[in-house]
This record gives C-alpha cells, structure tokens and sequence, in this order.
C-alpha cells in the first residue's frame, strides 16, 4: 500500500530523485572543477605577463632619478660679450629633490648630457616596469569571486 500512495522507501519515483539530484550534483562539482581550471590558468597566465616584464627589465647600474633641466647663466663674468648681449650662457643641470623638500643641482659638461638623458630613461622604465609587475601581483593576491562561489555552493 506504501507503493501506492507515494510515500516511503519503495516509491518508483524515488529513483528519478536520485538520479535528479546526482545530475545537479555532477553538474555543480564539473563546474567547481572548471572553475578551479579556469582560475589556475588565468594564475599562470599573470605569471608569464610578470615573467615578460621581468625580461624586459633594464637590469642595469645606469640610472638615474631626477630632472634634466636647461638654464641660462648671465652676467657672470664683467667683459664676457656673450652676457652684455644678453645672450648668456646654456647650461644643463641635473636636480634631484630628497626627502624633507631638499633638492640637489649637479651642473653637467655638454657632453654627458646625452648620457643622462638614457640614464634617466631607464630609470623611468625600469619604475614603470615595477609599476606593472605591482598590479600583477595585486592581482595573483586578490581572492577570486567566483572561486568562493563556487565553494560555497558546494558546502551548501
């Protein structure tokens, strides 16, 4: 009689049930599991595009912080025809401020300018490079969305 009404262990409908909720329960891991995958490789993927800009790294003593600036000494000497026209004098200075606002002026001969000018490129690369590397390493930090979704609906 228990057959019939549609309660208790016997029910030919019990099995559907099973098979029901095994499929749910199949589909809801395959998902955990690509998931899992797809979160593994997107980690090795911001691992290769920091390895990348590792390599293009200038890896090198030949830098320098600060500005290239351009001035114009005059009247520096009494008799100099450059300064009594007006004209002056043009000179590169490097600065470089530090910590507590004090700023440093080294003067630089004409033909280490060009020189500079690469060291401080490199210096400006190499602090864009570590720039990136940063947000890639924020990123490989940060705690996926969907992975705690995911483990959630499985705990549940």
């Amino acid at each position: 009689m228990r057959g019939r009404t549609g309660s208790g262990p016997h029910v030919a409908a019990r099995p559907d049930a099973l098979v029901f909720s095994e499929i749910v329960l199949e589909q809801v891991l395959t998902w955990a599991r690509e998931s899992v995958s797809f979160l593994r490789m997107r980690h090795e993927q911001t691992i290769l595009r920091r390895q990348k800009l590792l390599d293009r790294v200038p890896v090198t003593g030949e830098i320098l912080r600060g500005s290239l600036l351009e001035r114009t000494i005059r009247n520096h000497a009494s008799g100099c025809a450059k300064c009594a026209s007006g004209e002056g004098h043009p000179l590169s200075v490097l600065t470089v401020t530090y910590p507590g606002g004090r700023t440093r002026q080294f003067s630089l001969r004409r033909e280490r300018v060009r020189e500079v000018r690469r060291w401080l490129r490199n210096y400006q690369d190499l602090k864009k490079a570590i720039e990136a590397i940063c947000e890639l390493n924020h990123e490989l930090l940060r705690p996926d969305k969907t992975a705690s979704k995911a483990r959630r609906k499985i705990r549940d």
